[in-house]
């Protein structure tokens, strides 16, 4: 018994050995780990992260727990709870709603490629880097080595080049996620990697280079597990028909997307329209063209129909009638030019009950919007922006108690809004009126049943108090009430309701008070109070996560803040207030900013602190933080006050400036020659109404992108470079690149007089204003080669010389100034070609002859102004007359006076030598007079002898004197 007992317990042993083994296998128990908190990590994986984290620049310190003996517990790392590998990394950027965000929260290299250590993560089975900024490195080739990855995301985060055909080894992979960004490219020039990979369910190619890959429908066609594929952007151009290829293979398809390619075809044989199984179609900007096909019946399992942007036109075809189950109907941006009631009218009544999502924006649709419109029980979202749509807003659509979202903005919907069109409105988020003539008429105590995340009511009249309806409204995230004719001061709940609003714009009002001086308990990304009525100082303290800040055009006074603790700030516009002082310091911190605008206030003193800290290393937030003030800024306007100081050195770190306005200052100095080299990017650089001298810097030529260039008012002197014809953007006419503009106009002086211009319209002008200055010379014919100029001012100066007889090759002008220079010669007649020409300032000059004739001359502004101080001039549409005989009359008094002067000479001639020889004889007749007349001659010359000689001596001696 014994015995047995004994060979049952090692038996048992040995059971329990082999279970101990199986759990854990042998090369995971020979495996060092480090121990650290409730998990383990693998040594050698630890060491692979950490030589990952070494190769990135984090900045903002996303990895900033990447640190310890247990990499398990780090931030974005998983590892098996069984045996303690790495089996998910998830990196991905999250902070994609806006570029300041997305480039301040990207990870990027500090190399030149990216480490390959993750190669060690072999059990690895989920890798997501999306988002991040790998600075348009190729996909590393070492993630084809990651044999058990489930799911791969690498999309967005700037990778380039080829897709490695390394890829093919995963052949584990189930959803597969590449996608380039704007700014580079990734290409595939052969699929057949892709079709090795059989389990794969989710394919997204966004943005990938697939035009050289012809047969990529018969790659994907092989894989038979797909269940979604999204080719976005992929520049595909051509289709398949459905005739001509067998799609047995997809039959688990349920997602197809293929917006943003250029097939340019007709959508009636095209070989998705057999695919039973899809539920989700998306065919947006495709330049599909023609009607839907009448398979579209078949496919009973569709849900989601998207044909945003394309060429379709006509109604909805009747064979949707067989779509009862159909739940979201997208048909914006096509031409279907009807009814909205019409339209609506279409729909299979079967289907109001299950509709979920109606999307019908930028349709071109007319009408009103049906009053049944309350029968539609299951809608959650309702659009219909930017169409033509008439009427009032239906009470039946308070009854939609499953709507989450209502767009109706711009459109021309007019009529009150009470509180019934809400009421049933329980689950209420998005509501958009934008741009429409609606006028809210709601009772002061009404409580509202939903809670909005996003409001715009732009346009509407909300006011003149403020909707105290909007005080229950806590969960806001964007609020818009710009132009709602609200006349009150801001209620002290608005900073408490909204503390948590990540958008809040209630501009162009006549909104009273001031604001708070602490903002920081507020959540804010962006705030926009501009065009109001506001008093008091700007607020002293943001809230810590703004990005912009938009107080212009109110009556703030005082100082700007001392302290400006803003570090994610990309947009300060304070333009057109009262502010006083200087820009202090603190603003060398703001180093991420991209738009500034000070213009039309008060301040003074020099704005070359940054440069003079960061040189001194003295900046109370330290030299690497003014040393990269100025970096990312795209749009500079201090223009309008009192600044003085030179060039401000602050910009030569501004490489990505587009827009500069320091015009109307005190500045002095000359133009720096490293505008160019420093500033490649510059588009419109004004400076005029200050006191800079010196030449016009010939290297501008090297600014490619100058198209408005405005240096008048100042001193500069010398002559006008030749080498300005070289300004290639006023040369070719093309799309400017200007695009983070202020919203506001700014005060442009073209045609002559002040006009306002918004900053998409600076776009549009190509200007050259060189007027006021102390220029001299001639104007160089070279100029006529600027054929992109819109507006010539060169006038103030001193410039001589004829106007270049070229100047017609300037077709687009539309303002030519030349007056009050020393200018001659006759106006040329390729003037009278400008077709566009609008103003003509051609006054106080030494202009002569007759004024061209044609009649584009004739219907000029301020024509009795456009010739005066120029007596020479003749001809319509001036007074003095330019007879025929003008000419002949002018060339008889020209041989009139040659003959009077041939005549002069001939007597002078004859009186000399009369005189001559009577002198001569009278000598020859009496010895005495001889001697007589030389005896006068040498007292003469004696006398005027010593006369020069005292003078000299007297003259010598002064000299000594002085000098010593």
């Amino acid at each position: 018994m014994a015995a047995e007992l004994g060979h049952l317990a090692r038996a048992a042993a040995a059971i329990l050995c082999l279970l101990i083994f199986h759990v854990a296998p042998a090369d995971s128990l020979a495996k060092a780990r480090v121990s650290g908190g409730t998990g383990t990590c693998i040594s050698r994986e630890l060491d692979a992260l950490l030589s990952f984290k070494e190769g990135l620049l984090d900045p903002t310190g996303r990895l900033s727990s990447w640190h310890g003996v247990d990499c398990c517990q780090w931030h974005g790392v998983r590892c098996s709870s069984r045996t303690g590998h790495v089996i998910k990394l998830n990196l991905r950027n999250t902070y994609t709603d806006n570029y300041y965000n997305y480039m301040l929260n990207s990870l990027s290299l500090s190399r030149d490629e990216m480490s390959s250590s993750l190669a060690a993560l072999q059990k690895l089975r989920y890798l997501d880097l999306s988002g991040n900024d790998f600075n348009g490195t190729s996909i590393p080739v070492f993630v084809g080595s990651l044999e058990n990855l489930r799911y791969l995301n690498l999309s967005l985060s700037s990778f380039s080049g080829r897709i490695p055909s390394q890829l093919g080894n995963l052949s584990n992979l189930q959803y597969l996620d590449i996608g380039s960004d704007f700014f580079n490219e990734v290409k595939v020039m052969d699929l057949a990697w892709l079709s090795r990979l059989s389990m794969l369910s989710h394919v997204v190619l966004r943005g990938v280079d697939l035009p050289a890959v012809r047969n990529w429908f018969h790659m994907v066609n092989m894989l038979a597990s797909l269940k979604a594929l999204r080719l976005v952007n992929c520049g595909l151009t051509n289709t398949v028909a459905a005739t001509s290829v067998s799609i047995s293979n997809l039959t688990h398809l349920e997602v197809l997307d293929l917006s943003f390619n250029s097939f340019n075809t007709s959508l009636e044989h095209s070989w998705f329209w057999d695919l039973t199984s899809l539920k989700e179609l998306y065919l947006s900007s495709c330049y599909w063209h023609g009607s839907i096909p009448k398979q579209l019946g078949n496919m009973t399992n569709l849900q989601v129909m998207d044909f945003d942007q394309n060429d379709l036109v006509g109604l909805i075809p009747s064979n949707l009638e067989n779509l009862c189950n159909l739940k979201v109907l997208d048909f914006s941006r096509n031409n279907i030019s009807a009814s909205i009631g019409e339209f609506m009218d279409r729909l299979p009544r079967c289907s109001w009950s299950t509709i979920q999502i109606l999307s019908m924006d930028e349709t071109n649709m007319i009408g009103k919007l049906p009053i049944w419109i309350g029968n539609m029980t299951s809608l959650s979202v309702l659009s219909a922006s930017g169409n033509m749509i008439t009427g009032t807003v239906p009470l039946g659509v308070g009854a939609l108690g499953n709507l989450t979202s209502l767009d109706l903005g711009y459109n021309k919907i007019d009529g009150v809004l009470r509180k019934e069109h809400f009421s049933g409105l329980l689950n209420l988020e998005y509501l958009d009126l934008w741009e429409n003539s609606l006028h809210m008429d709601i009772e002061p105590n009404w409580g509202p049943p939903f809670r909005l995340k996003v409001l715009r009511l732009k346009s509407c009249t909300v006011g003149p108090r403020f909707p105290e309806w909007l005080r229950w409204q806590t969960d806001i995230d964007s609020l818009a009430l710009q132009d709602a004719k609200l006349d009150d001061v801001i209620p002290d709940w608005f900073w408490v309701t909204f503390s948590r609003a990540g958008y809040l714009d209630a501009s162009g009002n006549m909104l009273r008070g001031s604001l708070p001086a602490n903002l920081q308990h507020m959540s804010a990304n962006m705030l926009s109070l501009v065009s109001n009525n506001l008093t008091g100082q700007v607020p002293r303290l943001f809230p810590i996560n703004i990005t912009d800040i938009y107080l212009s055009s109110n009556y703030f006074s005082g100082s700007l803040p001392s302290e400006l603790e803003a570090p994610l700030l990309g947009g300060l516009l304070l333009a057109d207030n009262q502010i006083t002082g200087t820009i202090p310091s603190s603003m060398c911190q703001l180093t991420s900013l991209m738009r500034l605008d000070l213009s039309g206030n008060k301040l003074t003193g020099d704005v070359m602190q940054c440069w003079k800290e960061s040189d001194n290393n003295s900046s109370a937030f330290g030299a690497n933080s003014a040393d990269q003030f100025g970096s990312y800024m795209g749009t500079l306007a201090l223009n309008n006050n009192d600044l003085s100081g030179e060039f401000p050195k602050f910009l030569q770190r501004a490489s990505q400036l587009m827009f500069l306005d320091l015009s109307h200052n005190r500045f002095f100095g000359t133009l720096p020659m490293w505008l160019p080299e420093k500033m490649p990017r510059l588009e419109i650089l004004r400076v005029r109404s200050n006191i800079f001298s010196g030449h016009i810097p010939k290297n501008l030529t090297f600014l490619g992108n100058l198209h408005y260039l405005d240096m008048a008012y100042n001193n500069i002197s010398g002559s006008i470079p030749w080498s300005l014809s070289n300004l290639d953007a006023m040369v070719n006419i093309r799309h400017r690149l200007l695009q983070p503009l202020l919203e506001e106009s700014m005060p442009v002086i073209i045609k002559g007089q002040t006009r306002e211009y918004t900053f998409q319209s600076y776009n549009l002008l190509v200007n050259l204003d060189l007027s006021c200055n102390s220029l001299t010379g001639q104007i160089p014919e070279e100029i006529s080669l600027l054929i992109g100029l819109t507006g010539l001012n060169l006038s103030g100066n001193q410039l001589i010389g004829k106007i270049p007889n070229k100047i017609g090759d300037l077709k687009r002008l539309e303002s030519l100034d030349l007056s009050y220079n020393e200018l001659s010669g006759e106006i040329p007649s390729s003037l009278s070609a400008l077709t566009s020409l609008s103003h003509l300032n051609l006054s106080y000059n030494n202009l002569s002859g007759p004024v061209p004739s044609g009649q584009q001359l004739q219907i000029l502004d301020n024509l009795n102004y456009t010739y005066i101080g120029n007596p020479d001039l003749c001809g319509y549409p001036l007074s003095k007359n330019c007879s025929a005989s003008t000419t002949d009359v002018k060339q008889s008094l020209g041989h009139e006076d040659a003959d009077h002067i041939s005549y002069l000479y001939l007597g002078m001639g004859i009186g000399f030598v009369v005189g001559l020889w009577v002198v001569f004889c009278t000598m020859l007749l009496r010895r005495t007079w001889v001697i007589a007349y030389f005896q006068v001659i040498d007292k003469l010359y004696d006398e005027a002898y010593v006369r020069v000689v005292i003078t000299w001596a007297r003259l010598m001696k002064k000299t000594h004197d002085d000098a010593a």
